[in-house]
């Protein structure tokens, strides 16, 4: 009887206490809020989770839970501000170059990380999974190769173009644009050929130049025993990522896709004292003003900020600026600044009108989440996308900051201020994005918990991975067949003038 309750005692273990290694490289806090809460409820569910990561939760609670803290290595390499690397007005080539040039950086100076050298190189390291970020240089993914894991990718919002590709998932350039493209589903004729034209012209970088760069550089630090790494790529197990039916159009996505959306949602929590009482005291609302923790408002043009200060004294309304610098010249005496600020608590308040934002994918969530409209000035990446999207659907109303004006911004927070339908709209919104058997987190824990018990998802993989883009696009099939038609137009071209020699040479003969 004691060795039976044993032996079920060692498999509950075995099952549910596994060996977790995650490793996400980005240093931005938007993106890491939605890893933290995976990796920290892996935890409390009995896991031993170790984490690679520039952004650890040190929760003391926590007691399974090992962070190797990476800041200061990447903090080093990642300098470049993403306004300068991923601007709107960028072409996408040069986008997609300076996104794998970043991550060719990040990567290397995680793996020169002696703490997690000693990880990946030790002989009695064993783990049961390894969850990475999913960003489009896969470098990072061959750790899981080297310990012998199935790898689930983890990315906090759409992933671009090449790891829908690598997986599996159907990618017809007339109707997908790129994450960071401006396109939207419905495209005209010339954004169909852009479309394409980069859809060609990613194939060739990524075979010809990224994808060799980034096994290069896998191998010089995790050694040439394991395999190529687009083929690493093409064997992950699990893609969560952080999508909605709102932002994102609708697609076949194949089973190994799964979508987590508002994983960073937390419940509401008191708000500082101070805080507090400003919002309180703003009978006639709050507009809340912020532009994430990528661009910053501290670094936005003089020309701007100088409309924004002129713009926001003249409202009849309470402001609160998330604003990096411990003073602002020219601050309104309606305008509270602070450096760093409880968005989502804030964000709860009811006095808060509108949400003046870049429209990253999280302060959108979290907008939604919290039923508050907003106000979009897009500068970077997706948020371009994300307030056409939220405008078509009357939640926001976006604005161009290259050429705004004060009296357009001021006619923007009025119209969403006095226009019920911007406030309908995002409690709409929301009851969709919620509208789920599981809640998101749940969801993501129990995939990968999935993933650990079946060691891996071999059964789900899709065959489309292992399908060349040659044969994806049946270029192999059109040139036989053009080859066919040719041959055969060939032979009758050859017959009829054949037969029409013998008819004119015979009566040509009988003339003579």
């Amino acid at each position: 009887m004691t060795k039976a309750i044993f032996v079920l005692s060692m498999l509950w273990m075995s099952v549910n206490c596994a060996r977790i290694l995650g490793i996400f490289q980005n240093p931005y806090f938007s993106h890491q809020s939605v890893h933290q809460a995976i990796w920290k409820e892996l935890s409390l569910r009995g896991h031993q989770v170790t984490v690679v990561t520039p952004r650890p939760l040190k929760e003391q609670t926590l007691k399974n839970l090992t962070e190797i803290d990476v800041g200061e290595a990447v903090s080093n390499v990642s300098r470049t501000s993403l306004l300068f690397m991923m601007s709107k007005d960028m072409g996408l080539q040069s986008i997609t170059r300076n996104v794998f040039e970043r991550q060719y950086k990040l990567a290397e100076a995680i793996l020169r990380d002696e703490r997690f050298i000693d990880v990946y190189n030790a002989t009695n390291e064993t783990f049961d999974v390894m969850l990475a970020e999913a960003t489009p240089s896969p470098i990072l993914y061959a750790v899981a190769a080297k310990l012998k894991v199935p790898l689930v990718g983890v990315y906090s919002f759409g992933i671009w173009s090449g790891l829908h590709y690598a997986v599996g998932n159907p990618l017809p350039p007339s109707l997908y644009s790129e994450t960071w493209s401006t396109f939207q589903d419905r495209m005209n004729f010339y954004e169909r050929l852009s479309s394409t034209l980069y859809y060609i012209w990613t194939r060739y970088y990524l075979n010809f130049e990224a994808l060799p760069k980034c096994d290069q550089i896998a191998r010089k630090y995790l050694g040439n025993d394991i395999p190529y790494i687009q083929d690493i790529e093409k064997n992950m197990s699990l893609l969560l990522l952080t999508t909605n039916p709102i932002l994102y159009e609708p697609r076949p996505n194949v089973p190994t896709v799964i979508s987590m959306e508002q994983m960073h949602i937390k419940p509401v929590k008191p708000l500082p004292k101070d805080l507090k009482q400003f919002l309180d005291n703003a009978k006639e609302g709050v507009v809340y003003f912020s532009l994430g923790s990528n661009v910053k408002s501290i670094n936005i043009p003089e020309k701007l900020r100088k409309v924004l200060i002129e713009a926001f004294a003249e409202l009849p309304y309470k402001v609160l600026w998330k604003f990096e610098a411990d003073d602002l010249p020219g601050k309104p005496e309606n305008v509270l600044i602070g450096k760093w600020i409880p968005q989502q608590d804030v964000l709860a308040h009811p006095n808060v009108k509108v949400f003046v934002t870049q429209c990253g994918l999280q302060s959108v969530e979290e907008a939604v989440a919290r039923g508050v409209p907003m106000v979009g000035m897009p500068f970077i990446a997706d948020q371009t996308r994300n307030i056409q999207r939220l405008s078509e659907e009357g939640a926001a109303v976006g604005l161009e900051h290259t050429t705004l004006t004060k009296e357009e911004f001021k006619n923007a927070i009025f119209e969403v201020v006095n226009n019920p339908k911007y406030k309908q709209n995002v409690k709409r919104l929301g009851e969709i994005w919620v509208d789920h058997p599981l809640p998101s987190l749940n969801r993501t824990i129990w995939w990968i918990e999935y993933v650990i018990r079946h060691k891996g998802t071999k059964h789900l993989r899709s065959p489309t991975a292992d399908v060349s883009w040659f044969e994806y696009l049946l270029i192999d099939v059109i040139l036989v067949l053009l080859t066919i038609v040719s041959l055969a137009l060939f032979i009758l071209y050859v017959a009829i003038k054949f037969i029409l020699r013998m008819i004119f040479g015979g009566r040509k003969l009988k003339q003579n």
